[in-house]
């Protein structure tokens, strides 16, 4: 009986990651039928965050699916991945504000010269945030490209998920990854870049499957 309702229990597993897969590659095509003029302009909707001037300007001529990595899935505590955030945030306007030399004297601004050496030294704690939060929430640090410049980027998505998500329970979060390839120009040069179809869940907040945006402000 227990190995009938293992077999049944993984049967239900594989049939939701198909179904999952397959819903997420829709939203893939229909945004990039909406890029290409195949599909309906209504398909930019489903960047996370909205469509900003830029995304909606932009057009590709063609696309193909050329890979896919492993679907990643992450399941986390909501607190501590706030605090996370909210520790690595403090840090780098800490770091900042040294690293410029800035004291504030009244209305006047101090700006005062600092080494590379001691630049480094200055943002060392932000290097161990990002480290803590990468270590603890790997998925998540990757959609809200912790470490990176982008972090920082008024219109990085995934800030104000977070933002939204509320502060008790669990988060789930679920990647997928394509390589996609455009054939382009005159010269007909194939390019290769990523699409990532992502999902986020936590008691207040589902965004429902939703294109990460690369191409407006960041390409990676």
């Amino acid at each position: 009986m227990n190995r009938v309702l293992v077999v049944a229990a993984a049967l239900f597993a594989l049939n939701s990651f198909a179904e999952d897969d397959a819903e997420a590659k829709k939203v893939a095509t229909t945004y990039l039928n909406a890029l290409t003029g195949q599909g309906d302009e209504a398909g930019k909707d489903l960047l996370l965050g909205g469509v900003t001037m830029n995304a909606q300007l932009f057009a590709l001529e063609n696309y193909t699916f050329k890979s896919k990595d492993p679907v990643h899935k992450e399941e986390g505590d909501l607190a501590h991945a706030v605090q996370a955030m909210n520790e690595l945030d403090k840090a780098g306007r800490s770091a900042l504000t040294k690293l410029m030399g800035v004291e504030a004297v009244g209305d006047d601004l101090k700006m005062t010269e600092v080494s590379q050496a001691d630049a480094a030294k200055l943002l060392a704690p932000t290097r161990e945030k990002v480290t803590a939060f990468e270590k603890n929430h790997k998925e998540l640090a990757y959609v809200l490209r912790v470490g990176k410049e982008v972090y920082w980027h008024p219109k990085n998505p995934m800030r104000a998920v977070l933002a939204r998500a509320g502060t008790q329970g669990k988060y789930s979060l679920e990647v997928h990854r394509w390589v996609i390839q455009t054939v382009e120009g005159p010269a007909k040069t194939p390019r290769e870049w990523p699409i990532r179809v992502v999902r986020f869940k936590s008691n207040k907040l589902d965004t429902g499957w939703k294109i990460l945006p690369a191409s407006d402000w960041n390409a990676e």
